[in-house]
């Protein structure tokens, strides 16, 4: 049985989604070597997106992925990896670095910066970024992967971040933490969810609750965009997306599904870029949903084991998608592919089932999915439910938009058991694991996953690091607190003329600072 549920309501409150749980290339680099476009041409760009904008603007206080993406070309970081490379960083708001201890970072910053508002970038305003995002001065949940990190002011162009162990990640950590100013975070909280103040290439000047309109930032420290208009569009509708692209009224769509590709690519006024995306797609599972999935393992076990994955990412997926390895992204660092796979095996299933003894509820539960956000989501969760009905289970599918679901995930009201939802990462593995830890909403107090997870995070030496991962991958495996099943495709077409985007499977970066429309 499937129902269809809607909602147009926008959550501010922790979300999963999708999310950019860190951005590897920011949104300017002030290179000066791009090619330029045709003169004297308005610059005016659109872009379709599959999931609608359900959180507000408070910087660091959602994970929606949607509102990551615009607020990539609206801030700057202290640093980027513009090629998504985690060895390759470079400077953006941070000039240099060093590292003076263990725990101790020293940054440089730049003193020809201002915020959209035409306040001079400061350390004042890197400190009151730093310490919320990090959670050092307050509850965050806009960077997971955070550890508290106090900052020093050395000078005005000058900061010492520390923190009280050593933190591995801190340049991935930065590279996706937005530079907000001091001042504004101080002040009125309904401010800063309305009108973002960054020191980005773009500003936001059209707010409405499906379309984001920015202009270029003529006063931006680095290269000024070549777009003038830049229009971010939540379209639920591949196929609606798709045609406004054919039609020339859209510039650049996302998350396109494999029945659209042939068409897409046969076009010649059309590129496709597809590729797998460091984004784990789960059936995820609340705490307190579930009893019997909390206490009993076989019924975890046998769930898992209830259908065949492979065939999802094959014949409905495609793409750049591919099967689970592990619960960290296969392009994850450190990743390590689990053994033995988990596949159809019926019998199996069936015999955990009966070990089980469970009561008929318990093989009742719904399974919510989000229409028009990660390709062929509905097919894909009517397969699996279809494979759970021959071992005896009677999932219910319960199909939303994507503020609906999460905002039935994250309700003490919400009546689903599994979640199909995605989580985006860095390629760094702690923000891949951080979001099975105590930090979020998706943790069942495993003690030893939470030992693993904080090891990770602050071993400095890779070596040790890898040896981390491995154990914690095999124990998450072990224990399969949620379902696994396969990496995203990411598919972003555009127009032939759209020159110069940038698209990298890390957090889902599109990024459009130096895109222009050629003739």
């Amino acid at each position: 049985m499937r129902t269809v549920k809607r909602s147009g309501r926008i959550r501010r409150s922790l979300g999963l989604l999708l999310a950019l749980g860190l951005v590897l290339a920011a949104c300017g680099d002030g290179d000066e070597g791009a090619a330029a476009p045709p003169p004297d041409v308005p610059q005016e760009v659109r872009f379709l997106i599959a999931e609608n904008f359900w959180a507000d603007w408070r910087p660091y206080s959602s994970t929606a992925q949607s509102q990551r993406r615009v607020e990539r070309h609206m801030y700057d970081m202290l640093v980027q990896f513009p090629d998504g490379d985690l060895g390759n960083p470079q400077p953006m708001l941070a000039t240099s670095w060093e590292i003076v201890s263990d725990t101790v970072w020293e940054f440089e910053l730049r003193d020809d910066v201002v915020f959209h508002d035409g306040q001079p970038l400061t350390a004042a305003d890197v400190k009151a970024s730093i310490e919320l995002a990090s959670g050092f001065s307050g509850d965050s949940a806009y960077s997971l992967g955070w550890a508290p990190a106090q900052v020093e002011i050395v000078d005005d162009h000058t900061v010492r971040i520390s923190t009280e162990e050593p933190f591995a990640p801190m340049l991935a950590e930065l590279s996706g933490t937005p530079i907000v100013s001091a001042a504004w975070l101080e002040g009125d909280e309904s401010r800063l969810e309305s009108e973002p103040n960054g020191t980005g290439a773009f500003k936001l000047v059209g707010d409405e609750v499906n379309i984001k309109t920015m202009e270029a930032n003529q006063d931006y420290w680095g290269q000024v965009p070549f777009i003038d208009t830049l229009t971010w569009e939540f379209i639920q509708d591949p196929q609606t997306r798709m045609s406004a692209l054919l039609s020339g009224q859209a510039h650049a769509i996302d998350r396109v599904p494999p029945e659209q590709i042939a068409t897409l690519e046969a076009d010649e006024n059309v590129v496709l870029n597809s590729v797998t995306g460091v984004e784990s797609v789960n059936l995820w599972v609340p705490p307190g949903r579930s009893q019997v999935w909390e206490e009993n393992p076989d019924f975890r076990l046998a769930i898992n084991l209830s259908f065949d994955r492979q065939p999802l990412v094959d014949n409905l997926v495609m793409g750049g998608s591919a099967v689970a390895g592990s619960f960290l992204p296969n392009n994850t660092e450190f990743y390590v592919e689990q053994e033995p796979a988990f596949t159809a095996d019926l019998d199996r299933a069936r015999e955990l089932l009966d070990a089980a003894d469970l009561p008929e509820e318990a093989k009742e539960f719904e399974i919510w999915v989000a229409e028009g956000f990660l390709p062929r989501a509905v097919p894909v969760v009517e397969a699996i439910a279809s494979q759970m009905e021959a071992i005896g289970l009677r999932p219910r599918i319960v199909s939303t938009d994507v503020a609906g679901l999460i905002d039935d995930a994250f309700s003490e009201n919400g009546t689903g058991t599994f979640y199909h939802l995605s989580w985006a990462s860095s390629g760094d593995a702690n923000p891949a694991a951080v979001v099975y830890s105590s930090a979020f909403a998706w943790y069942f107090g495993d003690e030893r996953l939470q030992e693993l997870i904080d090891l990770g995070r602050t071993t400095l030496d890779p070596a040790e690091r890898a040896e981390i991962y491995a154990e914690l991958q095999s124990h998450m495996w072990e224990q399969a607190w949620h379902v696994p099943l396969y990496n995203s495709d990411l598919t972003v077409a555009h127009v032939n003329s759209l020159e110069g985007l940038v698209v990298l499977p890390q957090s889902f970066v599109t990024n459009f600072h130096q895109a222009f429309l050629a003739d």
